[in-house]
């Protein structure tokens, strides 16, 4: 309903906001929207709120034909009252009586057209013989035919939810914009699928990231594909991360046991020392996918931002860890961390780090500086080390 005082200072609620005005009050369209109304052709026209509903006649006791979400893009055809008449969306459907129909042609004149396959529903539009309809036998009710609304079926949504987006050619160009980005979010998902499939060596990661990432850069029209897709792209990093700290525990084990087959002669102390080293940077290493994932999932939320930038940004969010440092060797799948902070020989938290050589500091009491971390559902919290004193 449009209401309007002149001269007269009134007030508007609107979404929980007062505006008060000494004129009078209208939707105030915009100027793309009196240029269209004025030369009478159809433009497109954008939903700018939640839940709001389609109607199939201009008036609030109109029957609710379905919702439509902020974003949604109508073909507006022309207004009545405080009512745009829009196109139906495609997912829309018709029913028409079975028993008015021989081979695709209607029979009869003026045949209701209906809502639903009811004969309650709420009549859309009519047809009159000789029509040729394409049309398929209704699950719902089998005595009646499911069609596309007919042309010129037209309903109605209240004009203060539409502002002008473009031309009518734009919902078009929109739709087939949005069926490409459907398609590739479909292929994107089957290849993750089909990668995480493979042995660890041969899953092909960047192609798989690259595919998503086009996807968050290329679209952000379309937000919910988006969203979908850095989720996505956090799971397969996700999966791809356990398959490598696998892999690489794996690769460890063999190539420990082959050396200690092979080698039986007598190592000096520089070389037992040189061993040491490099088997803690190795076990270092075995880390740095775990870390990539994370600073990936990071990154999805801070655009161009670096894994410096991600590793000041967990400075600022550490807290000290304090105890006795302890190895854990204890070999078991998905482990939080290689050593463990205690007190009194009882554990507080597991720690890993690829910056610091924690080794070193084993049986010490020691003052971590570190940011938390998963610790897949082990019994005490997990910590990544960035310092130690």
């Amino acid at each position: 309903m449009s209401m309007s005082f002149k001269n007269k200072a009134f007030v508007i609620l609107l979404g929980g906001l007062f505006v008060c005005s000494n004129t009078t009050y209208s939707n105030q369209p915009t100027s793309q929207v009196k240029s269209q109304k004025a030369q009478g052709s159809k433009f497109t026209g954008r939903v700018i709120g939640s839940h709001v509903r389609l109607r199939n006649n201009p008036d609030l006791e109109g029957h609710i034909v379905k919702e439509l979400n902020k974003g949604d893009l109508l073909i507006i055809l022309g207004e009545k009252d405080d009512f745009y008449a829009v196109e139906p969306t495609r997912d829309i459907r018709a029913y028409i009586f079975r028993s008015f129909v021989l081979d695709n042609i209607v029979e009869g004149n003026r045949v209701n057209v209906r809502l639903a396959p009811d004969l309650e529903a709420p009549i859309i539009n009519h047809l009159s013989t000789g029509k040729r309809i394409d049309g398929k036998i209704s699950e719902k009710n089998t005595k009646w035919l499911e069609i596309a609304p007919p042309q010129g079926t037209k309903f109605y949504i209240a004009k203060e939810y539409i502002e002008y987006a473009g031309g009518a050619e734009l919902k078009a160009q929109m739709d087939k914009r949005k069926q490409t980005v459907d398609q590739l979010y479909e292929s994107a998902n089957l290849l993750s699928q089909a990668e995480t499939r493979k042995p660890f060596e041969e899953i092909a990661r960047d192609r798989v990231i690259k595919n998503f990432q086009a996807i968050i850069n290329d679209y952000k029209d379309f937000p919910e594909y988006v969203t979908k897709s850095k989720e996505a792209l956090v799971a397969f990093n996700e999966t791809f991360l356990e398959r490598k700290i696998s892999y690489l525990e794996a690769r460890a084990s063999k190539a420990a046991t082959s050396t200690m087959q092979e080698e039986t002669i007598a190592l000096t102390e520089e070389e037992i020392s040189n061993s040491i080293t490099e088997s803690l940077t190795d076990r270092m290493k075995i880390w740095e996918p775990v870390e990539e994932s994370i600073y990936l999932s990071w990154a999805a939320m801070h655009r161009a931002k670096t894994m410096d930038d991600f590793y000041v940004d967990q400075r600022l969010k550490s807290v000290t860890i304090s105890g006795i440092l302890d190895a854990y060797i204890d070999p078991v799948k998905n482990k939080p961390g290689d050593f463990i902070i205690k007190e009194k020989d009882v554990p507080l938290a597991y720690v890993y780090s690829t910056h610091v050589n924690l080794q070193s500091l084993v049986g010490k009491r020691v003052n971590l500086i570190a940011t938390p971390r998963p610790n897949n559902s082990f019994a005490f919290p997990a910590y990544y080390v960035l310092d130690a004193e």
